[in-house]
């Protein structure tokens, strides 16, 4: 019997967006960028934080943080305000890299947490993805995935992978 999965394309990549694990600032341990209860008001961003148990080192996100933006057709700009990234391996608030990567076939895997890993773990294992009725968006993590993460000839090779990144 083949294994099914239609939570792909229920989930989006926002939802997976708290206690995210970046590489410290001053240490280059472990830290999490804590955003409890994202997705919220954009006038809540007050309550994200980061946090190194290592090193000691916290930091709360500044209400109005000077970013650099690279706007693509545009050069590289500096900015003001609050700038959330999504779909790249950095943390969507601080911009800091993600703690958790790894290579697959010459190809940048990336998660922000462990949920979101046993989450990429039940979608790549699923030989059968089905949408089951669910609206056709886009924004979902099973439409945004990579095809080299989804494709059948990869699928041992990422899944070995993320396997070896939930046991450590």
């Amino acid at each position: 019997m083949a294994i099914r999965s239609n939570l792909g394309y229920q989930t989006f990549i926002y939802q997976l967006a708290r206690d995210v694990l970046v590489v410290c600032p001053v240490c280059s341990g472990c830290a999490t960028v804590k955003a409890n209860g994202f997705p919220f008001p954009r006038n809540q961003y007050d309550e994200i934080k980061i946090v190194c148990t290592q090193c000691g080192f916290n930091k709360v996100l500044p209400r109005n943080p000077t970013v650099l933006v690279n706007a693509g057709r545009v050069p590289s700009k500096r900015t003001e305000g609050k700038h959330l990234i999504f779909g790249v391996p950095i943390d969507p608030f601080f911009h800091l890299s993600l703690w958790i990567t790894a290579n697959v076939r010459g190809n940048l895997l990336w998660a922000y947490n462990y949920e979101h890993l046993k989450f990429l773990r039940q979608f790549v294992e699923a030989e059968l993805r089905e949408r089951n009725g669910v609206k056709s968006t886009n924004g979902s993590i099973g439409s945004r995935l990579p095809k080299w993460m989804t494709s059948r000839k990869n699928r041992k090779d990422v899944l070995r992978v993320l396997e070896k990144l939930l046991t450590v």
